[in-house]
């Protein structure tokens, strides 16, 4: 954990948040609950409980600590502190993005993919638990919270959250008009928006429409879209567009003043032997894209629109980081519990691009074996604290490299605040 301590101090996040935070009640400094939550999910816990694992003297010397909050303590911390805290995670997250472009550059073009993920609940004490949509747990209560990616970079713009029995939509279309014009203030030039079908509306289509922005929404497949369609025509290069289909064809009009793009994958099969039946029977699958960008083809808007299935990568890193584990008997807390899950994925991906080769996209779980989790040694000579680690580690290994990386970060929140 000695990458987050180094991490912490280069960019001053400490510092910052308590700047901002100074009238906040409390017997514990809000940087240091945030740091501590940050840390507990990198090396991965995510109860409340787990706080335990940094009780230890030699861990809180590592980190500067004098004293750690037990559960009860935090827990009423998240329920105090969230109303004041949460404007403030979302800024900070927006600064992280900010630095770490700096330290590349900020991209030309950007694909923004709004998401939604379903956490699902067993008890009746976790406020916004409610029914819903819960593909995994039909019945089961809920949070539903919305996620906000670049494709490109795989920065996390945003969290927010909300009750399970939230439609995936709920809330989008004025937080893509908050996420447009931060990018826009931050530099990019071109944005595309990648929405799945759950997000598909007539208010999302015009408020896409407003920002001015290109867009791939998928659209539901309903019988009144085939008053829409023009006539089929059968497509030569479809290629690895319905990877079990013998035919695709495909069919354009307008909707909404918007493109309407419409693919068919069609397979024909024969029924075994001594079944009955006819010989063969075709089966079909359909799918439609509404877009805004002219002139692009049907499969390539198609391909355009499944490369943004990556997000289902960066969910799934958020749940190794076990973001959404725990949950309180609190509508704040909860959503802090989230900006807080948010922050610690940033922090670590903001990290891992620092580090050479493969590494720069390794998730947290190899992450949290090679680097997070390595043991060390704390020793005292002449009043001085050192802390001593296995030599594979510093002799060209990974914590080395980290180290190496980390002391060249010169990039305080101040310097790029907006």
């Amino acid at each position: 954990m000695v990458a987050l301590r180094l991490l912490w101090d280069r960019l001053e996040l400490g510092r910052w948040l308590d700047a901002r935070t100074a009238s906040l009640p409390g017997r514990f400094r809000p940087s240091l609950m945030v740091e501590l939550w940050v840390a507990l999910l990198w090396f991965g816990g995510g109860w409340l409980d787990d706080l335990e694992l940094f009780a230890s003297r030699r861990v809180r010397k590592l980190f500067g600590w004098v004293r750690v909050p037990d559960p009860t303590t935090f827990g009423r911390w998240l329920r105090r502190a969230a109303p004041s805290l949460l404007p403030l995670l979302d800024e900070l997250l927006w600064q992280l993005v900010r630095i770490r472009w700096s330290w590349t550059r900020v991209p030309d073009a950007a694909t923004l993919v709004v998401d939604s993920t379903v956490c699902v609940r067993y008890g009746k004490k976790q406020a916004g638990a409610e029914l819903g949509y819960n593909p995994k747990k039909p019945g089961r209560p809920s949070h539903h919270p919305l996620l906000a990616f670049v494709v490109e970079t795989a920065d996390l713009l945003g969290v927010r959250w909300r009750p399970g029995s939230a439609g995936a939509s709920t809330g989008a279309a004025p937080w893509l008009r908050t996420l447009v014009g931060r990018l826009r203030q931050l530099g990019v030039q071109e944005i595309t928006v990648r929405l799945d079908k759950g997000f598909f509306s007539k208010e999302i289509v015009r408020t896409l429409q407003e920002l001015e922005v290109g867009f791939f929404l998928k659209m539901p497949n309903r019988p009144w879209l085939r008053d829409q369609q023009r006539a089929w025509r059968r497509s030569v290069r479809a290629q690895g567009i319905f990877s079990e289909a013998d035919e695709v064809w495909t069919a354009s009009s307008r909707l909404w003043g918007a493109r309407l793009l419409s693919l068919q994958g069609r397979r024909s099969l024969t029924h075994e032997a001594g079944s009955l039946g006819l010989d063969t029977y075709e089966v079909i699958e359909t799918a439609h894209i509404l877009t805004n960008l002219p002139g692009i083809q049907n499969l390539t808007a198609w391909r355009r629109y499944n490369a943004g299935t990556v997000v289902e990568h960066r969910i799934e890193e958020l749940g190794q980081l076990s973001v959404g584990q725990t949950a309180i008997d609190n509508l704040d807390g909860n959503a802090l519990l989230w900006a807080l899950g948010g922050l610690a994925y940033q922090l670590l991906h903001l990290l891992r691009c620092l580090l050479p080769g493969g590494w720069s996209t390794a998730q947290p779980k190899r992450l949290r074996a090679w680097l997070f989790r390595l043991p060390g040694k704390f020793t005292h000579s002449a009043r001085q604290c050192s802390l001593q680690v296995p030599g594979e580690a510093l002799t060209g290994g990974l914590l080395s490299r980290a180290l190496t990386a980390l002391n060249r970060v010169r990039a305080p929140p101040e310097s790029l605040a907006y």
